[in-house]
């Protein structure tokens, strides 16, 4: 039979078990009611392989995988403009073996995002979270 303090304890663990249940793991908060979602982004029906995405009001970033995929593990119901932000690979910009004398600026290249879709205030694209519709979404930025 378990003494008083061993009860004790074992009621201790439980009960820090229950709290933990429902929340944010890096904060200890219960996490806004929500869902996982995936957004893909093509060019032409191509997937965009890099990048990362930002929706407003959320912080933070999502990289895009190769499939031109945006995989967030929570996001809280509402509604969400969707801003893309091109990889930057500051390689491209200023090679690291040419001499500082010699060094000229080359242009990164050509983006497959638009600028519009680059800044909150000009991007189209939106999205809206509800419990009921759709995990996924799927933007052609071309069209």
């Amino acid at each position: 039979m378990p003494n008083k303090i061993q009860m004790f304890h074992a009621v201790g663990v439980a009960l820090i078990g229950l709290l933990g249940i429902g929340c944010n793991n890096s904060t200890g908060r219960p996490l806004d009611p929500g869902k996982p979602i995936v957004i893909q982004f093509l060019y032409d029906g191509v997937p965009i392989p890099e990048g990362e995405t930002d929706l407003s009001d959320m912080g933070g970033g999502t990289p895009l995988t190769p499939n031109g995929e945006a995989i967030f593990d929570h996001v809280p119901f509402g509604t969400y403009r969707v801003v893309l932000h091109p990889k930057a690979n500051l390689t491209e910009v200023i090679p690291p073996e040419t001499p500082p004398e010699r060094s000229a600026v080359k242009r990164p290249p050509k983006s497959l995002i638009p600028p519009k879709f680059r800044d909150e205030q000009t991007t189209p694209l939106q999205i809206e979270v509800t419990e009921g519709d759709a995990d996924r979404f799927e933007f052609d930025l071309k069209n």
